[in-house]
């Protein structure tokens, strides 16, 4: 993979991240009981772990959740995989010295961006579908 590659790829990952806690408030707020604004207020600000301790409250109340366990165990992983590549990815390789070896390096985490970026997009575009069909459903869009 190419620098500017691995550009394009870890932006899209950073915006899909974005997406999946914004598209989480969203779903809270639309499944949750009273009025969407109050509810998408009370966690405007929150963590994704107290976004996603309290979507799984409001997505359990009628017995029938609407996310798996394997995705709430995906969107918790998020937090460890924005944190990496928010703070991390490039120290891990741009203060090598030898070329050879930044370069086999940055390889590695260029591998490793491909796949947090395919599964990030798999959630998103499954948190995207449920959030348009839950706000039609509860009729707050």
């Amino acid at each position: 993979m190419t620098r500017d590659e691995f550009k394009l790829i870890h932006s899209e990952l950073i915006m899909q991240v974005q997406m999946i806690e914004n598209d989480l408030r969203m779903i809270y707020a639309g499944i949750k009981p009273g009025d969407f604004e109050d509810n998408y207020d009370l966690i405007d600000r929150a963590g994704l772990g107290v976004i996603l301790r309290e979507l799984k409250r409001a997505d359990e109340i009628d017995g029938k959740p609407d996310l798996p366990d394997s995705d709430y165990e995906l969107i918790d992983r998020i937090r460890e995989i924005r944190n990496y590549w928010c703070h991390q990815c490039y120290l891990d390789f741009v203060y090598i010295q030898d070329d050879g070896e930044r370069e086999a390096r940055f390889q590695e985490i260029a591998a490793r961006l491909k796949e947090d970026e395919a599964k990030t997009w798999a959630l998103h575009k499954r948190l995207e579908k449920l959030r348009l069909g839950k706000l039609k459903e509860y009729k707050r869009i």
